[in-house]
């Protein structure tokens, strides 16, 4: 699953955001994956040239969100830590972080909201009296933030008082702390953006192989881990709705159900207005893929994409059929990608005339890494 959904996105990097679909089939009439990005495949069509630092086999920003939740997983020895993945993305997609390459609307507010928080609670913190070092003064203050996205209740005011106490033997370090926990506990919490694009969906791969592999399939611990991921980038309903209609698409998928049955996972899990949009598109299974996408929209948000990803995975006869027919769609294939790539990865496997092509596999520019970080958790 993971390594469909990362194919799949390096796959569509090329010709990403190309809202002409002929033009994409003039540039790459038989096989438009792993394109190499140029300016002179955008001239003269509306489009958007996002990727100019990019090469081939590299990951758009959807596929690297996949990475750093796979990461995170990693960091966390196997489990999903909410805060600790907030933190790694904070880190890796924030001001001075690892990453070079566009920033979607989601990734930019939801970025935004966190550094506001974050003033806000050091402002709090210096309207506090404290002769003591900044430093420590700094250092409560990410501790005490660490702690309230951790705990609640009783449980925040006792292990934050426990880690205190053990490093800190100052009384008056102490004293401030103390006042210091409750006022930062009253800021509102930092939120994701109130976006319904398809970033919402791009850590779900990694996410929900772990809940899978690890028996925490039941919808209470399921669905609760799902919508904090998706929550992290996009406070919506709308991302949450569609959100958890493709995690439960993931899940069937990795229980080994059929794509019907795949399928009817993911329309079980939607609200009536994301269910009635994916009835239509199962209505068009007589239309091939390019066509349903145009006429659900080519753009990013999830009632356009979904419809049409689900509409390519009830009707391609293998993974790479997929691929290509996402692409052809044009618009925002990358972020169709990680849920069809995602999906036909599960179920088809690597290899043979269905699976994910072994030779694109090579062409990941992060293969090494990933190859590693799957063995690690995972086997």
């Amino acid at each position: 699953m993971i390594l469909g959904a990362l194919v799949a996105d390096a796959a569509a990097v090329g010709l990403h955001w190309i809202y002409d679909q002929q033009h994409i089939r003039k540039l790459a009439p038989e096989a438009p994956e792993f394109i190499p990005p140029a300016a002179k495949n955008y001239e003269g069509v509306p489009s958007y040239f996002a990727h100019p630092t990019l090469a081939v086999g590299a990951q758009s920003q959807y596929g690297v969100q996949s990475l750093v939740m796979l990461r995170a997983l990693d960091n966390a020895d196997g489990r999903y830590d909410p805060a600790a993945y907030a933190a790694r993305f904070r880190a890796h997609f924030g001001y001075g972080g690892a990453y070079v390459g566009y920033i979607d609307h989601a990734t930019r507010d939801t970025l935004d909201n966190f550094r506001r928080f974050s003033d806000a609670a050091q402002a709090c913190a210096q309207a506090l009296p404290f002769d003591g070092d900044p430093r420590v003064r700094a250092a409560l203050v990410t501790e005490a933030l660490d702690h309230i996205s951790r705990y609640q209740g009783d449980e925040l005011a006792k292990s934050y008082e426990a880690a205190i106490a053990k490093d800190h033997t100052d009384p008056a370090t102490r004293r401030f702390a103390a006042l210091l926990l409750p006022k930062l506990a009253a800021i509102p919490p930092a939120t994701g953006a109130s976006d319904l694009q398809l970033p919402a969906i791009a850590k779900l791969p990694p996410l929900v192989s772990l809940l899978v592999a690890t028996g925490m399939t039941q919808e209470c611990t399921f669905d609760k881990a799902v919508a904090s991921a998706i929550k992290l980038t996009n406070d919506h309903p709308v991302a949450a709705d569609y959100g958890l209609v493709c995690a439960s698409m993931m899940r069937a998928a990795l229980m080994n159900a059929s794509v019907p049955d795949i399928i009817d996972a993911g329309r079980a899990a939607a609200g009536s207005e994301s269910a009635a949009l994916l009835d239509e598109a199962l209505r068009m299974r007589d239309r091939p893929n390019d066509q349903v996408t145009a006429h659900f929209g080519m753009a990013c948000d999830l009632p356009y994409g979904v419809p049409s990803a689900v509409h390519n995975i009830a009707t391609a006869s293998s993974f790479a059929d997929a691929v290509r027919s996402n692409i052809y769609g044009g618009g925002d294939s990358c972020g169709r990608a990680m849920l069809v790539g995602a999906v036909m990865g599960a179920v088809h496997g690597v290899g043979g005339t269905r699976g994910i092509p072994p030779e694109w596999i090579k062409r990941l520019e992060i293969k090494t890494e990933v190859d590693g970080l799957l063995t690690n958790l995972f086997h």
